[in-house]
């Protein structure tokens, strides 16, 4: 894209949100394939979960139904154990060799065949049919009578953890309960039925695994917002010092540092270093220029006054019209000269009442044009007089020119951000808008075609912004809401600190 022309604009994002955003996406991403490979990894087989807490938590539940149906005959055991599944959020089943056909006809297929492959032999069943010998656990041992601490030989083992057929997830514990007299007691299967992979917390506690991933993206944050937050100070550093070049101030500093972004930062330094010997030396050149050609178009206009009483009639529009164009040539060097010594010479800054000075300006150099002057005649301005008049004058004068002598201009100004912020905007035919980042260039004019009685030298508004920031201010263009141009100052409020340390 060409320099001149407007840089557009384009959604703000902040970078240190957009780094975090990366940061809490990538964990999320992590924490999404972990997830899904422990999910696979559970489908795999979740016997394995049996060995670590969830079987300690299994065991204790069965443990509990154990206690409530030791003393109660089989028909009661629905009923008594009920409640504890309800506080669980679990359904809760119990298969005996008794109660057998009535469950199996309500479990599914493959929990069923899990049972049976679970449950001890039958007696009587024949020797070949016989699952292995269970662990010590199953030996049958006989007690005349319950007595002391006859309710702890209860013993329970959970024996597999299962996805059924039904999309319900099933676990099963077998239970042996102590003898009674001489019978021996019979084994005794509790299904546990949930239906999510956590059993409301039994089969997986899914708590732990939450409070650690909050734990890790903490230390994460923790870990990458200094980072994060250097990297995103620095580069406001990078922005402040180019927006200061492009303001025309080239004292730029930047703090060093060993990446890639101190590179950049030093690269800006150099840029604003040689930017400002580039322009000041193109200020020294156009001031030398001007100051050179002063004394021959001094000498020339001394020539063609002479020679207006000697030339014979027929020459004289001729000779006025030299003379015209000497009168022309003699403004532009001034304008020059204007424009080079406004950021060559230190500013002597003095306080000026700005709504007496805009008034005393009004009445100078256009006194024909309507204007409305709201400028609150209490605010006092920090600047170079001579400056700030010049900056003014050249501004009333390129209404006057652009605008017409019938365009009503408006001064307005308010202190704010410790600022005045000073607004001249008049009805006139105004400015494309993406010609308003260029009209402050020197030698800029609208319209190339134009006569210099119609487009001028390209020097007003530049003087303008040249003299305004050696006081200290800032320029600004935008178009009025009537159809003009609106122009805006930004100028330094008088303080006795800020006379004494310029």
């Amino acid at each position: 894209m060409p320099h001149d022309e407007p840089m557009k604009r384009v959604s703000h994002f902040p970078l240190m949100a957009k780094v975090l955003g990366w940061l809490v996406l990538h964990l999320i991403i992590l924490a999404l394939a972990f997830t899904g490979f422990v999910r696979w990894q559970l489908h795999l087989g979740l016997n394995s979960l049996l060995s670590g807490a969830a079987g300690e938590r299994i065991k204790g539940f069965a443990q509990d139904v154990a206690q409530q149906i030791i003393d109660l005959p089989p028909p009661e055991w629905d009923q008594a154990m009920a409640p504890l599944a309800r506080e669980k959020g679990v359904k809760a089943h119990l298969y005996d060799d008794v109660r057998s056909n009535k469950i199996a006809a309500e479990l599914p297929a493959n929990v069923m065949a899990q049972i049976r492959a679970t449950m001890p032999p039958r007696h009587g069943r024949p020797q070949h049919m016989r699952p292995p010998p269970m662990e010590p656990m199953m030996r049958v041992d006989f007690v005349e009578e319950k007595g002391e601490g006859w309710r702890d030989r209860i013993k329970c083992r959970p024996q597999f953890l299962m996805r059924g057929d039904d999309r319900c997830y099933w676990a099963g514990v077998l239970i042996e309960l102590p003898l009674r007299g001489r019978m021996p007691g019979r084994p005794i299967m509790l299904l546990i039925q949930a239906e999510t992979l956590d059993g409301s917390g039994m089969f997986f506690d899914v708590k732990p695994w939450l409070w650690g991933g909050l734990g890790v993206l903490f230390l994460s944050l923790v870990f990458w917002t200094p980072f994060a937050w250097r990297m995103k100070s620095y580069l406001q550093k990078l922005t402040s010092a180019a927006e200061q070049i492009a303001a025309g101030r080239f004292e730029v500093w930047l703090p060093r540092r060993s990446d890639e972004l101190g590179q950049l930062g030093q690269s800006i330094e150099v840029m604003a270093d040689r930017l400002s010997h580039l322009i000041g030396g193109q200020k020294r050149f156009l001031g030398d220029a001007a100051h050179e050609l002063c004394a021959p178009l001094s000498r020339l206009r001394t020539a063609l006054g002479i020679l207006e009483n000697r030339v014979a009639p027929s020459l004289t529009e001729l000779l006025k019209s030299v003379e015209a164009d000497a009168a022309e040539l003699a403004s532009l060097v001034e304008e020059i000269l204007s424009f080079s010594r406004a950021g060559n010479h230190p500013p002597m800054i003095k306080s000026i009442p700005l709504g007496e000075l805009i008034d005393e300006l009004i009445a100078r150099e256009c006194s024909g044009m309507p204007f409305l002057n709201e400028t609150p005649r209490d605010l006092v301005v920090a600047a170079d007089p001579k400056l700030l008049r010049r900056a003014l004058s050249n501004l009333l004068r390129n209404t006057q020119m652009h605008a017409g002598l019938q365009a009503k201009m408006h001064f307005s100004a308010e202190l704010r951000d410790q600022m005045i912020h000073l607004t001249v905007s008049d009805n006139g035919p105004g400015v494309p808008d993406e010609e308003l980042s260029r009209i402050f260039a020197p030698f800029y004019r609208l319209d190339p075609a134009r006569g210099r009685e119609t487009g001028g030298t390209g020097l007003g508004l530049a003087i303008v912004r040249t003299c305004i920031e050696a006081c200290g201010g800032e320029v600004s263009a935008s178009l009025a809401p009537e159809g003009g141009l609106r122009i805006h100052l930004k100028l330094l409020p008088f303080r006795d600190d800020l006379s004494s340390s310029r």
